[in-house]
Protein backbone atom coordinates (compact mmCIF):
# COMPACT_ATOMS: atom_id res chain seq x y z
CA UNK A 1 0.00 0.00 0.00
CA UNK A 2 2.80 2.65 0.84
CA UNK A 3 4.76 1.72 -2.59
CA UNK A 4 1.15 2.19 -4.54
CA UNK A 5 0.73 5.96 -2.35
CA UNK A 6 4.80 6.79 -2.91
CA UNK A 7 4.69 5.50 -7.09
CA UNK A 8 1.21 8.11 -7.58
CA UNK A 9 2.74 10.71 -5.44
CA UNK A 10 5.91 10.16 -7.62
CA UNK A 11 4.06 9.99 -10.52
CA UNK A 12 1.97 13.52 -10.16
CA UNK A 13 4.65 15.03 -9.19
CA UNK A 14 6.31 14.49 -12.75
CA UNK A 15 3.24 14.80 -14.72
CA UNK A 16 3.10 18.30 -13.11
CA UNK A 17 6.79 19.07 -13.63
CA UNK A 18 6.68 18.14 -17.07
CA UNK A 19 3.40 20.43 -18.24
CA UNK A 20 4.58 23.54 -16.32
CA UNK A 21 8.39 23.23 -16.89
CA UNK A 22 7.40 22.79 -20.38
CA UNK A 23 4.92 26.20 -20.42
CA UNK A 24 7.98 27.76 -19.10
CA UNK A 25 10.42 26.91 -21.53
CA UNK A 26 7.42 28.40 -23.77
CA UNK A 27 7.33 31.81 -22.26
CA UNK A 28 11.14 32.04 -22.02
CA UNK A 29 11.57 31.56 -25.60
CA UNK A 30 8.80 33.71 -26.92
CA UNK A 31 9.90 36.45 -25.03
CA UNK A 32 13.41 36.14 -26.62
CA UNK A 33 14.25 39.15 -29.39
CA UNK A 34 14.52 37.40 -33.09
CA UNK A 35 18.31 38.21 -33.81
CA UNK A 36 18.47 40.23 -37.13
CA UNK A 37 20.50 38.25 -40.13
CA UNK A 38 23.85 38.71 -40.11
CA UNK A 39 25.94 40.47 -43.02
CA UNK A 40 28.36 38.58 -45.08
CA UNK A 41 31.89 39.08 -43.95
CA UNK A 42 34.05 41.39 -46.29
CA UNK A 43 35.71 39.68 -48.74
CA UNK A 44 39.46 39.10 -48.16
CA UNK A 45 41.62 36.73 -50.84
CA UNK A 46 44.51 34.93 -49.27
CA UNK A 47 46.61 35.44 -52.17
CA UNK A 48 50.00 33.90 -50.27
CA UNK A 49 48.07 30.88 -49.85
CA UNK A 50 46.26 30.64 -53.54
CA UNK A 51 50.20 30.57 -54.88
CA UNK A 52 51.58 28.77 -52.30
CA UNK A 53 53.92 30.95 -50.89
CA UNK A 54 55.04 29.97 -46.98
CA UNK A 55 57.67 31.18 -45.03
CA UNK A 56 58.17 28.35 -42.12
CA UNK A 57 58.89 28.71 -38.97
CA UNK A 58 62.34 26.68 -38.75
CA UNK A 59 61.48 25.46 -35.09
CA UNK A 60 57.98 24.08 -35.55
CA UNK A 61 58.79 22.48 -39.32
CA UNK A 62 61.80 20.42 -37.17
CA UNK A 63 59.32 19.20 -34.24
CA UNK A 64 56.53 18.10 -37.20
CA UNK A 65 59.40 16.31 -39.30
CA UNK A 66 60.61 14.78 -36.33
CA UNK A 67 64.21 16.36 -37.24
CA UNK A 68 66.66 17.20 -34.65
CA UNK A 69 68.18 20.70 -34.53
CA UNK A 70 71.41 20.06 -32.57
CA UNK A 71 72.15 17.09 -35.24
CA UNK A 72 74.15 17.47 -38.23
CA UNK A 73 71.01 16.76 -39.89
CA UNK A 74 68.80 19.29 -38.16
CA UNK A 75 71.94 22.21 -39.03
CA UNK A 76 71.50 21.45 -42.24
CA UNK A 77 67.97 21.42 -42.51
CA UNK A 78 67.62 24.30 -40.71
CA UNK A 79 70.26 25.98 -43.38
CA UNK A 80 67.94 24.92 -46.10
CA UNK A 81 65.14 26.37 -44.72
CA UNK A 82 66.48 29.31 -43.63
CA UNK A 83 67.73 29.82 -47.73
CA UNK A 84 64.47 28.99 -48.90
CA UNK A 85 62.82 31.28 -46.46
CA UNK A 86 65.01 34.14 -47.37
CA UNK A 87 64.46 33.20 -51.41
CA UNK A 88 60.65 33.64 -50.77
CA UNK A 89 60.69 36.59 -49.29
CA UNK A 90 62.79 38.24 -51.91
CA UNK A 91 60.15 36.81 -54.50
CA UNK A 92 56.95 37.98 -52.29
CA UNK A 93 59.00 41.84 -51.72
CA UNK A 94 59.85 42.18 -55.49
CA UNK A 95 56.27 41.06 -56.03
CA UNK A 96 54.16 43.25 -53.80
CA UNK A 97 52.90 45.65 -55.63
CA UNK A 98 51.78 42.73 -58.34
CA UNK A 99 50.07 40.39 -55.12
CA UNK A 100 48.65 43.48 -53.75
CA UNK A 101 46.91 45.09 -57.15
CA UNK A 102 45.75 41.40 -58.08
CA UNK A 103 44.09 41.02 -54.32
CA UNK A 104 42.57 44.29 -54.48
CA UNK A 105 40.98 43.41 -58.11
CA UNK A 106 39.40 39.89 -56.61
CA UNK A 107 38.38 41.50 -53.21
CA UNK A 108 36.44 44.43 -55.54
CA UNK A 109 34.96 41.82 -57.54
CA UNK A 110 33.64 39.54 -54.91
CA UNK A 111 31.94 43.01 -52.81
CA UNK A 112 30.73 44.02 -55.74
CA UNK A 113 29.39 40.44 -56.79
CA UNK A 114 27.59 40.22 -53.43
CA UNK A 115 25.94 43.19 -53.78
CA UNK A 116 24.74 43.07 -57.13
CA UNK A 117 24.13 38.79 -57.26
CA UNK A 118 25.95 38.96 -60.40
CA UNK A 119 28.98 36.62 -60.84
CA UNK A 120 29.05 36.44 -64.72
CA UNK A 121 32.38 38.24 -64.73
CA UNK A 122 33.67 35.54 -62.82
CA UNK A 123 35.80 33.61 -65.35
CA UNK A 124 37.14 36.72 -66.99
CA UNK A 125 38.43 38.10 -63.59
CA UNK A 126 39.95 34.49 -62.78
CA UNK A 127 41.72 34.12 -65.80
CA UNK A 128 42.99 37.67 -65.65
CA UNK A 129 44.61 36.45 -61.61
CA UNK A 130 46.30 33.43 -63.22
CA UNK A 131 47.66 35.82 -66.08
CA UNK A 132 49.02 37.99 -63.48
CA UNK A 133 50.61 35.65 -61.42
CA UNK A 134 52.09 33.50 -63.80
CA UNK A 135 56.04 34.53 -63.69
CA UNK A 136 55.31 34.43 -59.87
CA UNK A 137 54.12 30.98 -59.89
CA UNK A 138 56.64 29.64 -62.09
CA UNK A 139 59.24 31.37 -59.87
CA UNK A 140 57.94 29.74 -56.95
CA UNK A 141 57.76 26.21 -58.63
CA UNK A 142 61.26 26.30 -59.29
CA UNK A 143 62.17 27.04 -55.31
CA UNK A 144 59.38 24.60 -54.52
CA UNK A 145 60.97 22.14 -56.77
CA UNK A 146 65.08 22.43 -55.05
CA UNK A 147 63.52 22.43 -51.68
CA UNK A 148 61.98 19.27 -52.00
CA UNK A 149 64.65 17.06 -53.72
CA UNK A 150 66.88 18.84 -51.39
CA UNK A 151 64.43 17.59 -48.73
CA UNK A 152 64.08 13.96 -50.28
CA UNK A 153 67.94 13.75 -50.18
CA UNK A 154 68.31 14.64 -46.59
CA UNK A 155 65.57 13.14 -44.29
CA UNK A 156 64.67 9.83 -44.38
CA UNK A 157 62.22 8.69 -45.80
CA UNK A 158 59.82 8.43 -42.80
CA UNK A 159 61.09 12.04 -42.06
CA UNK A 160 59.85 13.14 -45.39
CA UNK A 161 56.76 11.45 -44.99
CA UNK A 162 56.15 13.60 -42.47
CA UNK A 163 57.81 16.51 -43.62
CA UNK A 164 54.93 15.97 -46.75
CA UNK A 165 52.42 15.55 -44.49
CA UNK A 166 53.23 18.91 -42.48
CA UNK A 167 52.83 20.79 -45.73
CA UNK A 168 49.61 19.59 -46.81
CA UNK A 169 48.23 20.48 -43.30
CA UNK A 170 49.66 24.14 -44.04
CA UNK A 171 48.31 24.04 -47.59
CA UNK A 172 51.70 23.52 -49.37
CA UNK A 173 51.98 21.22 -52.29
CA UNK A 174 55.08 20.63 -54.10
CA UNK A 175 55.18 20.16 -57.94
CA UNK A 176 56.32 16.78 -59.02
CA UNK A 177 59.84 16.27 -60.76
CA UNK A 178 59.95 15.24 -64.53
Amino acid sequence: MKKIILLLILSCAFTAQAQYGNRNFRNQRQSQIPQPQQEAPEPNFNIKRYIGIVVYDIEKTAKKSSVKLSSKEGKEFSKVLTKYNKNIKDITRINTFLLRSTKDMIDNFQKSSMKSGDFSNQSKVQKTMEENLKPILETLKVEDLKLNTTMKTLLSEKQHKKWIKYNKKIFKTFPEDN
